[in-house]
């Protein structure tokens, strides 16, 4: 059954009126089997109640800070308006609660980047982000939040502070929340990799509340399945290095060095000799021009390139 905006608008209202009504002290058998009629009445009833029981017990920043009237509406008893009409603290708290559902359901706008192209994004609130080659995200800027869902891809986030409204970016099963930052996140199959360029950041692994701060200067990894590597100090010259269109390697295995390249460009390598992927290369390098590396491989590395077509075969010399 299809249920008009209308309706569950409608629905929401009355959940949440519900489910402060449930908490409060003067609730009875009564009214919980009110309560118990209303769910059996509309499949959209269960789960609007749902929504806001859901959303209630993730409003961590609301709860902890002072809303005007909030407090008052937590602990106030029925009193009747001079035109004989009831205000409660329930009603109040519904509405914020409503409110609450609206912001949460804010809009979101995607942002994408194809093999090779980079993006700058300025927001709303002051904050820019650059989104590297091959990438995917969508952005939600309501009242309470700013929230980036990083789909695939990479970007570097530079955010405007904004103590009453949390930054945060979600990828894979990791949730970064930025503490007056510039950082940078990748995501791909391999897992996510967080860098810290200035401030600092709080990561949370799946749905864990308690997270851990990442300082300027370094930068840690998780692999898909949740697993953390330990965090290590990172060159934020290399990191940023593709804000500039160039890659930089110190030491860089070769398989890591191609496996980076192909980020950039629709190509595959392959290794005519397995022993070639051992071989270490350090350098900077434009990732818009492929060439000049190919040949720098066959100038500084016992290589030989081959190109077949969209394929790079690298044999020994």
């Amino acid at each position: 059954m299809k249920v008009s905006k209308l309706s569950q608008d409608q629905a929401l209202k009355q959940a949440a009126t519900w489910f402060v009504e449930l908490q409060s002290e003067y609730c009875n058998d009564q009214r919980r089997q009110a309560f118990s009629q209303w769910l059996l009445q509309n499949p959209a009833h269960q789960q609007a109640y749902d929504d806001i029981a859901s959303l209630w017990g993730n409003l961590d920043k609301l709860k902890s800070r002072e809303v005007t009237g909030l407090n008052v509406a937590r602990s106030t008893r029925p009193r009747l308006w001079r035109n004989g009409k009831i205000l409660t603290g329930s009603l109040l708290l519904a509405t914020v609660l409503t409110g609450a559902w609206q912001d949460f359901k804010a809009p979101s706008t995607a942002y994408q980047t194809g093999i090779g192209e980079r993006q700058t994004v300025q927001l709303a609130d002051g904050s820019k982000l650059q989104l590297n080659t091959d990438t995917q995200l969508r952005v939600r800027l309501s009242w309470w939040r700013r929230e980036i869902e990083l789909q695939q891809g990479e970007a570097m986030f530079n955010v405007a502070h904004q103590a009453w409204r949390p930054f945060t970016v979600n990828t894979g099963n990791l949730k970064i929340q930025d503490i007056g930052t510039v950082f940078n996140v990748r995501h791909d199959n391999h897992g996510t990799a967080v860098s810290v360029l200035e401030g600092e950041v709080a990561l949370h692994a799946g749905r864990s509340w308690f997270g851990e701060n990442l300082p300027a200067g370094f930068s840690r990894k998780i692999d898909p399945n949740g697993h953390w590597q330990k965090s290590e100090k990172t060159n934020p010259e290399q990191v940023a290095a593709w804000l500039n269109g160039h890659l930089l390697f110190d030491h860089t295995p070769l398989t890591d060095v191609v496996a980076e390249l192909e980020r950039y460009h629709a190509v595959r390598f392959a290794f005519a000799d397995p022993a070639l992927a051992k071989q270490t290369l350090s350098g900077s390098f434009n990732t818009a021009d492929l060439k000049p590396f190919l040949q720098a491989l066959e100038k500084v590395l016992p290589i030989r390139v081959q190109r077949q077509k969209q394929t790079i075969v690298l044999y020994s010399r």
